[in-house]
Parts: C-alpha cells; structure tokens; sequence
C-alpha cells in the first residue's frame, strides 16, 4: 500500500475570522511548488484548548495513519494546546512512523529534508532541545570526541562546516546553539543521531 499524505487544519471556536480555507490553500500552495498530491484534508472547528486526541476528525484521522505516512499543517500549534502539547504529539507521531511538515517553522517546511528519515528525525529532535533550552543544560562531549576520532582541530571543523568562531565558542562552553548550526554540524559529520553531538543534562 503506497504511503499518504494527510493535511489537517483547525480553526478556533474562540476566533471566528479564522478560516480553514487560507489553511487550506497554504498547503495547496506548498505541495504545488514541492510536485506532490494531498490524498485527504481533515479539519477540526474547536477550541484551541482542546489536546489533539481529543478532537474528533484529527483522532480519526491518526486512527489511518501508517507507518511511512505524512501529516502536514500550515502552523505547528494546530497540534496542541501549547508547546509542551504540541513538542509530545509531534514525538508520539514521529515514534508511530509518521513524518510531520509544518509550514511556519525552519527545516520542518523542508520538504526534501523531512522526506529524509534520519534528517526529519535529527531535526524533531532539535527543536525539541531548542524549546527546552530555557531550564535545560547541554553537553557537547560526545562532539569533541567524535572530532578527535576523525583527527579534526576545533578551528578546522568549524571553518569546513560552515560554522561561525562565536558558535564555536558557544559549542566549547556547553551553551545551546542554533537548530541550523546543529543541522550543520549534524550534515558535515554524516551522523546517525543528535546523541552523537549533543547530551541533554537533567
């Protein structure tokens, strides 16, 4: 059975002059400019308090879903109450197979890179450290280490990866850096997973 793509839209009951159709012809729009098909649009008038689950057409539309498929909204809080909310339904939907496009947000509207499962998995990943990075700590050891395995100076690997010295610095530190320095980072080193880069410190 081929994969689909799904596109899911949700307008507020709290918001009238909200439309599902500039939703609607958003995705339009993006899947014309990528040469790709919507198989079936799903919406949802609801409150915008109310978890994802627990909006109907978008719990029938996950009970289709298969390993492979696609969902694609045209902001990323059409999926949660806030971003705690929308960070775990992105996991869960990752976690069954499930490539998630959001077209507001930085390499997650990459079609080509979120048709990479390796690089669509890197890059949920970022942004869920990016969203935490305000009570979190980081380590970047696992880095190093991986930089002296290949014989690479820091200054070396920062000049070949397209890397700035102030990102560097950052990097030294264990400050948190940008989600396109790390996707840098991540391309150049041909990792298999943000572990190798980057420890989260509870």
């Amino acid at each position: 059975m081929d994969n689909k793509i799904f596109a899911y839209m949700r307008i507020s009951t709290n918001h009238k002059s909200q439309k599902v159709d500039r939703q609607q012809q958003t995705i339009i729009e993006y899947s014309i400019s990528n040469k790709f098909r919507i198989d079936e649009f799903v919406s949802d008038v609801i409150t915008g308090g109310t978890k994802a689950d627990n909006r109907p057409n978008y719990h029938n539309m996950k009970k289709q879903f298969r390993n492979g498929d696609t969902l694609i909204i045209s902001d990323v809080d059409r999926l949660g109450r806030n971003a705690d909310d929308v960070i775990v339904e992105i996991k869960d939907l990752q976690s069954k197979g499930i490539r998630v496009v959001a077209l507001d947000v930085p390499f997650l509207n990459d079609w080509e890179k979120m048709n990479d499962d390796s690089l669509s998995k890197m890059i949920i990943d970022i942004i869920f450290i990016v969203e935490r990075k305000i009570d979190m700590q980081v380590s970047y050891n696992n880095l190093f280490k991986k930089l002296i395995d290949k014989g690479l100076k820091k200054t070396e690997f920062a000049k070949e990866a397209g890397i700035s010295p102030g990102t560097l610095a950052k990097l030294s530190k264990n400050e948190t850096i940008s989600m396109e320095n790390l996707l840098k980072i991540y391309m150049f080193l041909g990792c298999n997973s943000l572990d190798e880069i980057i420890e989260v410190i509870d």
